[in-house]
């Protein structure tokens, strides 16, 4: 996992300056998770080993019943915040210069871009959860019991684990984008052009970061009481917030990885670094 140890100390090492971007999308985005329902949804597999099309639905889209106004809030901000955060990173690691001044230009040239990505990402993120809890819904009527709990279990590992592949074959899109200046399709092109070259490594930095956030956060709804929400919401929010630094610090190291790029951000540099 070479680019995820270089994507967690590159987050770490400029977490003042990437906090401010992230921290607005990853707190509606906690918001938005229904954890009345996924408490729900535990509770019926152990008991019955059944739950309905609509508690998987609510369980895995962000875009339920009680948390659809804040997974759009959240939405708009990722719109907003997400060029800025980018233009960040792609100037320090391109230029070697760590500074907040210039990031209007970034954000004009980045906004595009991002916005049609993020599109594209939560329409087949939206498409995969409904598909999804269709798939789970139908082993709930076919079994039943504790051969249903493990079962369901069991497939939506799976599909985790297929919504990480799906999202690594794409990681490199965006840092394509804004970097080399391509148009959409090309830029595509060149981000499959450099996935193939490292393609299980990125399924498993992809992979692994989003299956331990998720174990903390489903341990955080099996073990907190509901009494004591307000930790389970801070538990998930600096989960999203991690992991929402870790994947953007990811796709530009990565793509520098990839492309065989120096990186100006990792060479040594006489005089002041990091001024607002």
């Amino acid at each position: 996992m070479k680019y995820a140890g270089s994507a967690f100390r590159y987050a770490f090492k400029n977490f003042i300056f990437l906090f401010l971007f992230a921290l607005l999308p990853s707190y509606f985005l906690a918001m938005a998770t229904d954890a009345e329902n996924a408490r729900a949804l535990f509770a019926g597999l152990a008991q019955e080993g059944e739950a309905g099309f609509t508690v998987y639905f609510f369980f895995l889209s962000p875009f339920n019943a009680h948390g659809w106004p804040y997974a759009l809030t959240a939405f708009v901000l990722a719109a907003v915040c997400l060029p800025l955060m980018t233009g960040f990173i792609e100037k320090h690691m391109r230029i070697g210069i760590r500074s907040l001044r210039g990031l209007r230009s970034r954000f004009n040239h980045n906004f595009v871009s991002t916005l049609v990505l993020l599109f594209v990402f939560v329409a087949v993120y939206e498409l995969w959860a409904l598909l999804g809890a269709g798939l789970l819904y139908a082993e709930t009527l076919l079994l039943g019991g504790i051969a249903c709990a493990v079962v369901v279990a069991c497939t939506f590992a799976g599909l985790a684990a297929l919504a990480c592949y799906l999202f690594s074959l794409v990681l490199l899109w965006l840092p394509s984008l804004q970097i080399t200046g391509y148009a959409f399709m090309d830029a595509l092109a060149c981000a499959n052009a450099l996935y193939g070259a490292a393609r299980g490594r990125l399924f498993l930095d992809v992979f692994v970061p989003a299956a331990v956030g998720l174990a903390v956060q489903l341990a955080s709804l099996a073990f907190i009481p509901a009494s004591f929400g307000a930790v389970d919401f801070l538990v998930r929010e600096l989960v999203f917030l991690l992991l929402l630094l870790y994947y953007v610090s990811l796709m530009f190291a990565a793509y520098f990885g990839a492309s065989g790029e120096e990186r100006q951000d990792l060479v040594k540099k006489y005089g002041s670094e990091g001024r607002f």
